[in-house]
């Protein structure tokens, strides 16, 4: 009897002990976390992204449609935009107006150069190539860089046959051979965006360019047999480029297949005598898919730094004030656009930032990511190849309006 008492003596002390701790740890106030332990777990928020600057280069833009009267002011607007000498493409044959090319360039301090063209009316008729021949001549006595090729080669053009002259066509060849000899490089534009060959509904991802120009589209003309494939265009291009190893040529919007930059490595890889210009394209490089992650695109830029070209695609409509910046809605291009054009491009080659707004919104909605360029490589794309590819030569700053000569004409 004794021991059950003394056995429910001690379970009772027992559990008074526990009873008592229990309630010493339940009434104990909870630590009371340091200033220092505090800040930690304080959510900070980022300092702001102070505003892009563009890096101070020298810009060659390689890339330009500038209409006859509008030189100075096409100049003074690159110049306001980090561009030193702009490329114009839109200069006629010789015979053609090339001549007042030159003459209008002049009035430019030196910010603006001209390529030549070829009169296609020429291949309706026998004998083309050696008539563009005497052409090509005459304009490279009269100034011309470089000779551009367009679309049309492939896309509308007619031979002596009425049919459609293709890019590789066998009578063009002494052309092609003779802007070698005259150091003359070719910028040739092929097909165009793939985009343009597929149905142009909303899933269609340059939809909004088609909705505004639906002239673009090849679907239905394709369907119809009416034109080649865009890749029976680009092989007819590689052919071209691979015939006339002592020219060089300038594949223009990232050498006419940015949709996939391993078709370029190739082409790149094999045609020594072959150069990309970028113009118009980094809504479609610089988006972050599978093909176009911003490492892939810094990778294939350092590989290729000796071959690329900067180029924008701007082009100046009659008034001397921009009328397209790669491309074109149905309104013209406002100087919020311009400024949106430029700064993305920019951060596109000198910054990471992943958020970018398109250069031109509608090849495309979305955000492009930047590739981060180091400096030698910047400067090589921006304007050092352009200088040893094109014989060119940076420009003095241009004087000051207030300097200059009274304006006239257009300028005004």
């Amino acid at each position: 009897m004794r021991r059950h008492i003394l056995d429910f003596v001690l379970a009772v002390t027992i559990c008074l002990g526990c009873s008592c701790r229990a309630k010493t740890q339940a009434v104990s106030p909870p630590p009371q976390p340091s200033l220092q332990n505090a800040q930690l777990h304080t959510p900070v928020e980022p300092p702001p992204r102070p505003p892009f600057v563009r890096r101070s280069l020298p810009r060659i833009d390689v890339h330009t449609h500038v209409l006859l009267g509008t030189s100075l002011r096409a100049a003074r607007l690159f110049e306001q935009y980090g561009i030193s000498l702009a490329v114009n493409l839109s200069g006629g044959p010789a015979g053609h107006g090339f001549e007042e090319f030159v003459v209008d360039s002049q009035v430019a301090y030196g910010h603006l150069v001209s390529f030549t063209s070829l009169d296609f009316e020429e291949a309706t008729q026998p004998g083309y190539g050696a008539r563009m021949v005497a052409d090509l001549t005459a304009a490279k006595a009269l100034g011309a860089r470089g000779l551009k090729i367009p679309k049309g080669l492939g896309l509308g053009y007619v031979g002596p046959d009425q049919k459609p002259l293709k890019v590789d066509d066998p009578g063009l060849d002494v052309v092609f051979d003779k802007a070698g000899q005259l150091g003359l490089p070719v910028a040739i534009h092929v097909g165009d965006p793939q985009a343009f060959w597929q149905e142009p509904g909303p899933k269609n991802e340059r939809f909004d360019e088609l909705l505004a120009h639906p002239e673009w589209s090849f679907y239905d003309a394709h369907k119809r047999g009416e034109i080649p494939s865009w890749r029976e265009l680009y092989d007819a291009f590689l052919r071209r480029v691979a015939r006339h190893p002592k020219t060089q040529f300038i594949g223009v919007h990232f050498g006419n297949a940015p949709e996939d930059p391993d078709l370029v490595a190739q082409a790149l890889d094999k045609y020594p005598n072959l150069f990309i210009d970028t113009a118009a394209r980094l809504p479609a490089i610089g988006r972050s898919d599978a093909n176009h992650s911003p490492e892939k695109l810094r990778a294939f830029f350092l590989k290729y730094q000796d071959r690329i070209l900067f180029g924008t695609d701007t082009a100046i409509g009659r008034n001397g004030e921009a009328a397209m910046f790669g491309s074109v809605g149905t309104d013209p291009p406002t100087p919020a656009d311009a400024e949106r054009f430029f700064e993305s491009t920019y951060r596109y080659f000198e910054t990471a930032d992943t958020d970018i707004p398109s250069p031109t919104p509608i090849q495309g909605k979305w955000t492009i990511a930047g590739i981060n360029l180091p400096v030698p490589v910047l400067e090589k794309i921006y304007y050092k190849n352009a200088e040893r590819l094109l014989g060119l030569s940076l420009p003095r700053p241009m004087p000051k309006r207030e300097q200059g000569p009274a304006p006239t004409g257009d300028e005004l």
